[in-house]
């Protein structure tokens, strides 16, 4: 599946082709969840946004959510489907960018020291 073709979520909405809106936290989202593999999140803080994607690991599937941040990959592990919730996401985000952000300024203190 082309980036273009992944289903955007926004303002608590995944957004699917043909204008068909599905509400996150409804019997609906987690159904849809069960059959895609990934998706985008744009955080209500709309600079933050996530790449979702399901991963099998161990037999089972795990969603993990990816962000590059400052030129660099980050990544934190979401669990299982049914963890998915708006509240979930949002707190995905923000602790991607707080721990990109701690990785930021600690490399910042070793180049410092080490000049």
């Amino acid at each position: 599946m082309s980036s273009s073709q992944i289903p955007w979520v926004c303002h608590g909405q995944l957004l699917l082709a043909g204008d068909q809106r599905i509400t996150l936290d409804t019997p609906a989202w987690f159904a849809w969840l069960s059959q895609t593999a990934s998706f985008y999140y744009v955080a209500a803080y709309p600079a933050w946004r996530l790449s979702v994607r399901r991963e099998k690991r161990r037999q089972q599937f795990y969603w993990f959510a990816y962000s590059r941040i400052d030129g660099k990959l980050h990544n934190i592990y979401l669990g299982k489907q049914d963890t998915l919730t708006t509240a979930h996401l949002e707190h995905a985000c923000l602790l991607i960018h707080q721990r990109a952000r701690q990785q930021a300024l600690r490399n910042k203190r070793c180049q410092q020291s080490v000049t």
